[in-house]
């Protein structure tokens, strides 16, 4: 028990690289200009929620799944702002937020990290996920390094899906 409680702790102590590391390549690939890749015409892309009551739409929605991690991470972003949703044993169905520790949800307000909404409450629903498509809804509340109080609600989801 002492060994699986140092994982969880060590855990919580890498979700802020990982953010880091998510917004990087976010940044990245929101410069990036490609003309390789395009989604399926049937599938609409994209990703709209709503943050402290004030609608968001994202049209950047990149989904990634790693599956020698078996692991999940979809990104949506809009500009300067970017929403992130990692987890794994990718499958339909519901993810708790609150109940565990290796999902990180998070929403970030500006490219500095004290503006970085983490989840600590709140749900992934994953409605739809075959080779080439994963879709859902999520909400989620937390705080940011600021202890400023951010609410994610009405939150859906559409994206290709990338797998390495």
């Amino acid at each position: 028990m002492a060994t699986f409680g140092k994982t969880l702790d060590q855990m919580k102590q890498i979700r802020p690289l990982l953010l880091i590391a998510t917004l990087f390549i976010l940044v990245t690939a929101a410069c990036k200009k490609s003309s390789t890749t395009t989604p399926s015409p049937t599938a609409t892309v994209g990703m709209t929620f709503t943050f402290n009551g004030i609608a968001e739409t994202s049209n950047l929605v990149l989904a990634t799944w790693t599956k020698s991690l078996n692991s999940i991470q979809i990104i949506g972003s809009n500009g300067t702002q970017g929403l992130n949703l990692m987890f794994s044993s990718p499958k339909v169905g519901t993810f708790d937020i609150a109940n565990d520790p290796t999902i990180i949800a998070s929403f970030s307000t500006a490219t500095d990290f004290n503006h970085t909404y983490f989840g600590s409450t709140g749900k992934i629903v994953i409605t739809t996920f075959t080779s080439d498509t994963i879709a859902g809804t999520f909400q989620f509340s937390g705080a940011n390094a600021l202890s400023q109080a951010g609410v994610i609600t009405n939150g859906t989801f559409t994206a290709k899906l990338t797998t390495y």
